[in-house]
């Protein structure tokens, strides 16, 4: 079982758009706050292009700089996220029907493993896969990277954008999207056939 963290694991869909619209202030960006209802109608994949999108201009603020900054708030606001209901039962569960439990991110590897631990859930996890950075780039690679030794149909794949939908069909398994997390339901139903409401409602083959 192969689960994303941020909005499928983490609830922290509010902290981020807490840390964007500090961002968006303090880059003086000539635009208001997100809405929460904005920001999961334009995120997306890549997160440059996410930022892009809230009206960045890279040759005025750098990337790096931008995403330092929100990484910086995001952390000053981590007692405000939390795992969502039903996550520990449901990693729970598939141990018991004897998957291996692989969390898979674009989060730093490092910033994810503390993270683990401060939500005390790290032990649910048989492998950690994560990116080397803070910034936030495609999980493609290390997903195809970790399936090569695999076999793709004793894979199930849960996320919360169409970029798990993305990496899902590029290791060839099936994927099921939560609709809680970082992008707005409507996008997702209107790409994708398998989505529920809730994690508790993922059926473990």
């Amino acid at each position: 079982m192969i689960f994303d963290f941020n909005g499928t694991v983490l609830d922290d869909v509010d902290v981020c758009v807490k840390a964007e619209n500090r961002t968006i202030e303090h880059f003086k960006l000539p635009r208001g706050p997100l809405s929460k209802e904005e920001y999961l109608s334009i995120f997306t994949f890549p997160v440059k292009k996410y930022y892009e999108n809230v009206g960045f201009d890279w040759t005025k603020n750098p990337y790096s700089e931008v995403g330092a900054y929100w990484f910086d708030w995001y952390r000053a606001l981590r007692e405000e996220y939390k795992v969502f209901d039903g996550v520990r039962d449901v990693l729970e569960n598939s141990r018991k029907k004897g998957y291996r439990n692989i969390l898979l991110s674009a989060s730093s590897l490092v910033e994810l493993k503390k993270q683990l631990e401060e939500l005390q859930i790290s032990d649910l996890f048989d492998e950690v896969l994560g990116i080397d950075n803070i910034y936030a780039g495609s999980k493609v690679d290390i997903a195809l990277d970790w399936i090569k030794d695999k076999d793709p149909g004793d894979c199930v794949m849960i996320g919360d954008t169409l970029h798990d939908l993305e990496t899902a069909k590029a290791m060839g398994v099936k994927c099921i999207l939560v609709a809680k997390g970082h992008q707005a339901k409507e996008i997702l139903i209107k790409n994708h056939d398998r989505v529920v409401d809730d994690i508790r409602e993922v059926e473990l083959p």
